[in-house]
């Protein structure tokens, strides 16, 4: 495993209606996930933006989603929209954690020939282009079908199959909300280290999708190139986001947040 050296405070958690946001920069968020990794309990990072909001908010008559994200051990704010929008109900965070540059950067500079890492979600051409990238790392692979998180027996072996091999790392790469749900279940399995829930992150690492340009990604655009880009895909996604997007705002003021700090890693 690379260190990361340096110190870092524990990290303030603001708590919020809908999830919570850890207050937390790109290299605070790194060394507490190597710090996650190290320890001898299992722990999950979310990195929720709008859409997740959204899903949060329209989920108001089943409150198990919602205490899923605020049992998460690191909640990072994956959207830069997300953090001009936070002043208006009157919080903020240091900078966005977009998941795609963290996954890259854990790869980049954390993860090493010692780490056992495991990637569930992703096809073969993904995973053997991860694995021409970094060919120095220790690899697992689990893909589930389509639809899985509705088969409890297939959901059963996926967590068999990742408590026995004792990852370090779990990178899940199969969507929101399936990720976040399989992430809290392996949590109740006797599991352990840190599982990381990507999204997307692993096709843009490998060239099989592309990220914004960096300008576009500095003014906040890069929901706007990807909706170019995919936009049968996107563009409703993006208009249902807007539209509920003043309720969201409003539940959030209305409530109003709270800070505290995370408990420390066991």
């Amino acid at each position: 495993m690379k260190t990361l050296y340096g110190t870092q405070e524990q990290p303030q958690r603001i708590d919020l209606p809908l999830c919570p946001f850890d207050a937390v920069k790109m290299d605070e968020a790194i060394r507490e996930i190597q710090s996650l990794a190290k320890s001898k309990q299992y722990h999950y990072v979310i990195t929720p933006n709008i859409d997740h909001l959204q899903r949060l908010y329209l989920s108001s008559d089943d409150s198990s989603l919602r205490e899923i994200y605020r049992q998460s051990s690191l909640s990072l704010c994956d959207s830069r929209v997300l953090k001009l929008l936070m002043p208006v109900i009157g919080v903020s965070v240091p900078e966005a954690v977009p998941g795609s540059t963290l996954t890259c950067r854990l790869f980049d500079q954390l993860l090493g020939p010692a780490d056992r890492i495991l990637i569930i979600g992703g096809d073969r051409k993904v995973i053997e282009a991860l694995r021409e990238q970094y060919c120095d790392l220790d690899i697992s692979h689990i893909n589930p079908s389509m639809g899985f998180i509705k088969k409890p027996q297939e959901v059963e072996e996926i967590v068999r199959a990742t408590c026995a091999l004792n990852p370090d790392y779990i990178f899940i790469a199969v969507g929101s909300p399936q990720q976040e749900l399989l992430a809290h279940r392996i949590g109740t399995a006797p599991c352990r280290g840190v599982a990381l829930c990507v999204g997307a992150s692993l096709l843009f690492m490998t060239g099989q999708e592309k990220r914004a340009p960096d300008w576009m990604q500095t003014i906040s655009c890069e929901w706007l190139y990807r909706m170019i880009s995919n936009p049968r895909r996107l563009v409703r996604r993006y208009i249902l986001n807007l539209i509920y997007l003043p309720g969201i705002v409003n539940t959030l003021r209305q409530h109003g947040p709270h800070t505290r700090k995370i408990k420390a890693n066991g």
